[in-house]
């Protein structure tokens, strides 16, 4: 009786307890939405905010030790991205507080509207706006042409800071022609005066992430541009389109996709398929970097995160082959001629 007397007793606290923690657990999430509220009520940056009025502001830059801040792929216009981007905009304006190296500025490579609407440029502006440094931005493939030189500004382009060249190339239509790359090598010969060379664009010249429809690594224009990338001794190019993080080396140059700028991630978190930035270093000829990973809004993961890293657990740990077939049939090749020299070279290599 005694026994029994006790554990009623502890019902009531236990019932008390869970309470608690739940009223907890949603008064965080609901203040983790709040942020989204003076976002709608903001008035967007103006059009004259954009690559060629930034550029500007960084031509009294002197010295060659600074830093900038790389992203992209935030897809202004849906709630779940503009609130990832919004987070992660608060850490970047942050990135001074020790105030002992200048952050000159943000570099975007793409898709900085969800699909190109007049909306979605307007959301993506008042993100800009509450970016405290000035923003460059390069054009990606959910961004039309027209809307973006209205927004944003010029959309391929070099410029100067401090001791680097920057090249910012269009190649929101997946490749670079025989024009641009006659106008990107004129670009390297002048970037030749510097100590670093930074390539931005959109869509990377290799595959970040080999279990996708979409394979950079078929197209010859990504083998030619990597060629002319170690060539000319580029220090870094900087991409997004695919919504993950991934660095690869070819030829000594590094390769960095930053796709983890506000989207929701579709590619599992283990390989790489987590919200970030990246802040680059450089000290001279001496450049380094470091991935900023930044968690999605409390809210989001029940809404969106949960689920997605659990279809990929349930998977991973069963496979559809067990129930469905044997996965035994080899399937042909799509793309044809991927061994034909012409293929890949424009012709006899010199």
């Amino acid at each position: 009786m005694i026994g029994n007397r006790h554990h009623e007793n502890m019902k009531p606290k236990r019932h008390g307890f869970i309470a608690v923690c739940s009223a907890i657990i949603l008064c965080a999430i609901v203040y983790s939405f709040i942020p989204l509220i003076p976002f709608w009520l903001m008035a967007p940056a103006g059009p004259s905010d954009n690559n060629q009025a930034n550029i500007k502001k960084l031509e009294s830059n002197k010295g060659a030790y600074f830093s900038f801040i790389v992203f992209g792929d935030n897809h202004a216009g849906l709630i779940l991205n503009d609130a990832a981007t919004l987070k992660e905009i608060w850490h970047m304006n942050r990135e001074d507080r020790f105030r002992k190296v200048p952050i000159d500025f943000v570099l975007s490579v793409g898709d900085v509207s969800l699909d190109g609407e007049p909306a979605h440029f307007r959301a993506y502006k008042k993100m800009q706006k509450l970016i405290k440094f000035p923003v460059v931005a390069a054009i990606g493939n959910h961004d039309p042409r027209e809307l973006f030189e209205e927004n944003c500004g010029i959309r391929e382009f070099g410029f100067v800071n401090r001791n680097s060249y920057f090249i910012i190339v269009d190649n929101e239509a997946g490749e670079v022609t025989e024009t641009q790359f006659a106008w990107l090598e004129d670009r390297l010969k002048e970037g030749q005066h510097y100590d670093n060379i930074f390539i931005a664009m959109h869509k990377p010249p290799f595959d970040p992430c080999q279990q996708e429809w979409y394979n950079m690594d078929n197209m010859p224009w990504a083998y030619r541009f990597r060629k002319l990338c170690a060539q000319y001794k580029v220090r870094m190019v900087f991409c997004g389109h695919k919504h993950m993080f991934k660095h690869e080396r070819f030829d000594g140059v590094d390769y960095i996709v930053t796709g983890g700028g506000g989207m929701v991630t579709e590619i599992p978190e283990s390989e790489g398929g987590f919200l970030h930035y990246i802040r680059v270093m450089v000290n001279h000829d001496y450049v380094t970097y470091e991935v900023r990973r930044v968690s999605a809004p409390l809210w989001e993961y029940p809404a969106y995160y949960f689920w997605k890293e659990a279809i990929y657990w349930a998977r991973n740990l069963y496979g559809s082959g067990y129930i469905f077939g044997r996965n035994t049939k080899t399937e042909p090749i799509r793309v044809q001629n991927l061994n034909d020299k012409e293929y890949w070279f424009y012709g006899p290599r010199k």
